[in-house]
């Protein structure tokens, strides 16, 4: 099983930059069907988070409660939604992506285990451009750069990995059954709502938030814009996280190695 993981990392190392310019391809096919194409990519997020600021903020007076935060409510809920966005645009349709890479399988020599990565790529420039938003409104709302901002980079690299082993985990059961791809759909408004992406979830012990990675990347942008603390203030909350990865890592290497060989003949 080490020697698996060793392998898988060399082979996302190796073929990075040909994975880059194969998400390049997807996301500029998924927006040339439009005159504006990637402009939607943009206005999408945008417009979530301001008809939930909308919503909750100017409609129902919440979100208001928030203590330690250093920055104004819009700031809080653009930092969790901006996370959200990324993830959620993986969760369901990341279990697709072997299928919807038949060609590349079929008739590129490329490594199965870079497939998934080609599909987080795809979402990442998107997701970054949405990060550089955000750090434009801090300013304009007066929340000026901090020393804090230093450890983005690294919730940053955390989310990718989580969602390459999420989308490894989920296309490979997608392969094996169907009804995973519906079984996704059907729980990804639980998701939504079980990872405090609209609401405040500090200091809460539930399970459903302490060992939630989705919560944690979306309070970690928090942590950093909003709350001021700094990764390592959080230990036992980065111990969850990690256990929670370790487990996803050795279900989706597992199925992995049953399923490498089999996945060119099924498809």
């Amino acid at each position: 099983m080490f020697k698996l993981l060793i392998r898988v990392i060399q082979e996302n190392i190796t073929y990075f930059p040909q994975t880059l310019r194969l998400a390049r391809i997807d996301m500029k096919r998924a927006h040339m069907t439009s005159d504006l194409g990637f402009f939607w990519a943009i206005m999408k997020p945008l417009m979530y988070l301001v008809m939930f600021y909308l919503a909750i903020s100017a409609g129902f007076k919440g979100g208001h409660d928030l203590k330690g935060t250093v920055c104004p409510y819009f700031i809080w809920l653009a930092a969790g939604i901006v996370q959200w966005q990324f993830i959620s645009s993986l969760l369901v349709a990341g279990a697709g992506c072997y299928n919807r890479k038949k060609n590349v399988i079929k008739s590129v020599k490329f490594p199965l285990s870079t497939i998934p990565m080609i599909e987080v790529m795809s979402k990442f420039f998107v997701y970054l451009i949405m990060i550089g938003i955000l750090m434009i409104m801090c300013v304009f709302m007066g929340v000026m750069p901090s020393i804090y901002w230093l450890q983005l980079p690294i919730y940053i690299i955390l989310t990718v990995i989580f969602l390459y082993i999420w989308v490894m985990m989920t296309s490979m059961m997608s392969i094996i059954s169907v009804d995973i791809l519906e079984f996704l759909k059907t729980i990804n408004t639980a998701f939504f709502w079980l990872s405090g992406i609209l609401f405040n979830v500090k200091g809460r012990t539930s399970p459903f938030f302490t060992y939630n990675p989705i919560s944690y990347l979306a309070e970690g942008f928090r942590n950093t814009f909003a709350y001021h603390i700094w990764i390592w203030e959080e230990k036992s909350l980065f111990l969850h996280f990690v256990i929670v990865l370790f487990v996803l890592t050795l279900i989706s290497s597992l199925l992995f190695r049953r399923m490498e060989k089999r996945i060119p003949e099924i498809l």
